[in-house]
């Protein structure tokens, strides 16, 4: 069903005649099967931080299966809460160095010492902006970025889409807000963004200018 324009209404890639856009929705966004590193990570995740900030397992679980899919060399996480998504992106490949950065606070060191599990993890406690334009104007950009836990997400967002190439994953949580619906409308007709997916409470971002400009709601 057609809402306006390029917008598509899809629940299970029912209509979408991209077999890309198809493949994705039916065998990452939907994908139900447990993954081998699943089993391992739930004890990570039950011993996480209870009182910072985390999202439901079925979410971290999609990260994982979309990180799964990209191969990503650098994944940039903003906002780390209580690192437990942090822990999910890491765990797809060890060859992939993940960096999460969120503002200082005083439960960092508990989650520091959680995150040493994972020796592709760097862990950065520091002016959130600033940290991330330095990264970006030193050539160093992140092929999969993971926008969490932070207020800065429309700053950090509209920060790194002037670096996004081809490969370029952004992923934007809380998608359920009004404030962010109505951001994201603006947002998409970025004409730097391609495909978009726009899940109930997850946002996805592509780049690569070879695919139609395309925005999925699901």
């Amino acid at each position: 069903m057609k809402l306006r324009d390029n917008r598509f209404l899809t629940k299970h890639g029912f209509g979408v005649h991209s077999p890309w856009a198809y493949d994705l929705i039916d065998n990452v966004i939907n994908e139900r099967h447990p993954y081998y590193a699943y089993e391992d990570l739930y004890p990570f995740w039950k011993k996480s931080p209870q009182y910072l900030p985390q999202y439901p397992q079925s979410r971290d679980e999609l990260l994982f299966r979309l990180v799964n899919r990209f191969n990503p060399r650098f994944i940039l996480e903003v906002g780390t809460g209580a690192g437990v998504s942090t822990g999910y992106l890491a765990s797809v490949s060890k060859s992939s160095k993940v960096v999460t950065v969120d503002v200082p606070h005083p439960a960092q060191k508990e989650v520091r010492r959680n995150l040493k599990k994972f020796p592709n993890i760097e862990y950065i406690t520091a002016d959130i902006l600033e940290t991330i334009k330095k990264m970006l104007e030193s050539g160093d950009v992140p092929q999969f970025v993971h926008i969490a836990h932070t207020s800065l997400w429309r700053e950090i967002t509209e920060t790194i889409i002037p670096y996004a190439g081809p490969d370029t994953v952004i992923v934007i949580e809380d998608m359920g807000k009004k404030v962010k619906k109505e951001w994201w409308k603006k947002l998409i007709d970025n004409e730097k963004i391609g495909v978009t997916f726009q899940l109930k409470k997850v946002g996805l971002l592509f780049f690569d200018p070879k695919m139609t400009k395309q925005h999925y709601v699901l």
